[in-house]
């Protein structure tokens, strides 16, 4: 797996990303909309913000009235300027902010677009796209919910809005349990003021957005409620899912991302007393043929979310072209902490409506007619159902939820670490599961892993990791212990009951217990052979008519 090294300056502690985009093919000179009037600058720490503002405005006559609109991220010292278009050049001022020796980054203020297709076709099997990834074989090891050090798992999705009283949402929505909703207190003290459900940036409240089908497709595929006899059922049936609405200007994705991270780093630092226990965040948005130099406030975000153990991941364009030559956001953003996805269909072969690059695309995934959850009435009655979903959009919260699952397998070695080093434990995850992708020759020289996302492979990998045993029912090693002990190992092809019984030669049964398989750990049985008579005697691991057995002395 190509690891790609992230370079920014020292200075950088924390910054921002994803935004968006439909189906389309940029044209030469095509630029991604700005709002009119606005900067993004980060200050250097020790800056006045109204110092900068005096020298910008006396460096341009006072013409362009230079003032300060909002602060999305107070913390990092990010601000929102805005200014008189029509009485100076935008690029002008941009050139004069990067000169400024107060202002460590700049940018224009950019707006983002959704990155799906509409669906096309309702008679595909409605959920194949689980078994592309192979779901159901990783979901016998876990469906999510809790770590083994039992922390709940969190997802956070970037999105305009999403209708969480969908009956196959709402019981995965996140809350903050230490806020207490609509009393104007910030009562956890994270610096947000009742942020109960989530946060929205726009409003500066908990709002769910425009209860909008994109998000509401989005947030289905991560995390939809499963085993629950209606609708469908996500990669991981039982995460929380963080609701960072009206997510759509770039001042808003800093300010989601903000929220984000402090957030975790909260929950690091309080033992899980405060805060959201975040594992990875999901970005559906884009924009076409952008250069991440010119959005280093965007790319460096993710360092920022990687330093308090935040996996973020991004989707590719929905066009066919190498965004290392064309450029693309946020795919081409170095960050060892961001996973970058493209678009397979229904046979896995990567879809020719989508973006690639050796070194800045990770993976594929599906993203061709997924079914999931929608808002069938959108900006009318909010009325729950369930549609196709295509694109790059649907590509990538399959690798977020994905990301979220592997956190909850029970092994404990693996996330241990989630609160003491929450970095490390992160990079591990996402490496466990870029190792293990799916070979596949449409993406390969085209991806970093040259695969897929496979769900069983990973799951495999963590298994191995732990040093725990599953394969054909077989008895592995027999060991004779003093005091006529014996440790019998021992593994299954799966994790349900068996039974263990020994036999004398005639073929009476003496002794009979019911085991039950650990998962990710070494499985033995220790059994006590003192009363028997000396002799020749069969030992069994058993279920229905699958038998291993090895014969063992009694001296």
């Amino acid at each position: 797996m190509t690891r790609r090294i992230l370079f920014f300056i020292a200075f950088v502690c924390a910054t921002f990303g994803a935004a968006a985009q439909q189906l389309r093919t940029p044209a030469a000179g095509d630029v991604p909309e700005r709002r009119s009037g606005e900067i993004l600058v980060q200050l250097t720490p020790d800056a006045n913000l109204n110092t900068v503002l005096q020298d910008l405005n006396r460096q341009t006559s006072a013409r362009a009235a230079i003032s300060l609109k909002r602060t999305p991220a107070p913390k990092w010292h990010i601000y929102l300027l805005q200014f008189d278009e029509t009485a100076l050049e935008p690029e002008i001022l941009l050139a004069l902010a990067r000169k400024h020796p107060g202002i460590q980054l700049v940018q224009f203020n950019h707006k983002a677009e959704e990155r799906n297709t509409e669906p096309n076709d309702t008679e595909w099997w409605r959920q194949d796209n689980m078994a592309l990834i192979n779901a159901p074989k990783a979901w016998d090891a876990s469906t999510g919910g809790v770590t083994p050090a039992g922390d709940t798992i969190v997802v956070a999705v970037l999105e305009r809005g999403a209708l969480f009283t969908h009956p196959d949402l709402a019981p995965n929505r996140w809350w903050n349990w230490n806020e207490t909703p609509n009393d104007d207190i910030d009562n956890d003290g994270n610096g947000y003021i009742d942020d109960f459900g989530g946060w929205n940036p726009r409003n500066q409240a908990d709002d769910t957005g425009n209860n909008g089908v994109h998000g509401t497709q989005v947030n289905g595929i991560i995390g939809a409620v499963g085993d629950n006899l209606q609708g469908v059922a996500g990669v991981n049936w039982k995460v929380k899912l963080m609701s960072l609405a009206d997510v759509q200007w770039e001042d808003e994705i800093v300010e989601a991302y903000a929220y984000i991270t402090d957030m975790r780093r909260l929950y690091n630092q309080t033992n899980g007393a405060k805060g959201a226990f975040v594992v990875s965040t999901n970005a559906s948005l884009g924009l076409d043929g952008e250069r991440a130099e010119d959005h280093q406030l965007w790319c460096a975000m993710y360092d920022s979310l990687g330093k308090v153990g935040v996996l973020s991941v991004g989707a590719t364009a929905n066009s066919n072209v190498n965004v290392e030559i064309v450029g693309d956001m946020p795919t081409t953003c170095t960050s060892q902490y961001l996973v970058t996805v493209n678009n397979v269909d229904k046979t896995g072969d990567k879809v020719l409506s989508t973006g690639y690059g050796a070194t800045s695309i990770d993976l594929g995934a599906p993203g061709q007619e997924c079914y999931t959850t929608t808002n069938l009435s959108p900006g009318g009655a909010n009325l729950p159902g369930y549609s196709n979903f295509s694109g790059t959009s649907a590509a990538a919260p399959h690798v977020t939820g994905a990301l979220g699952l592997l956190y909850s397998l029970s092994c404990v070695s693996f996330t241990s670490d989630a609160l003491t080093a929450p970095a490390t434990c992160a990079l591990r995850v996402k490496e466990l599961m870029l190792d293990n992708t799916n070979p596949n020759p449409t993406l390969d020289g085209i991806t970093t892993t040259g695969g897929n996302l496979d769900l069983e492979r990973a799951v495999d990998a963590v298994r191995e990791l732990c040093q725990g045993v599953v394969g054909p029912l077989e008895i592995l090693k027999v060991q004779d212990l003093p005091a006529n002990q014996w440790r019998i190992e021992f593994q299954t092809p799966t994790f349900l009951p068996y039974r263990f019984r020994v036999f004398n030669m005639l073929g009476q049964q003496l002794y009979e217990k019911e085991i039950t398989p650990q998962q990710f750990a070494t499985n033995y049985i220790e059994y006590d052979a003192s009363e028997l008579p000396r002799g020749i005697y069969v030992m069994s691991i058993g279920r229905g008519k699958f038998i291993a057995s090895r014969k063992f002395p009694k001296l």
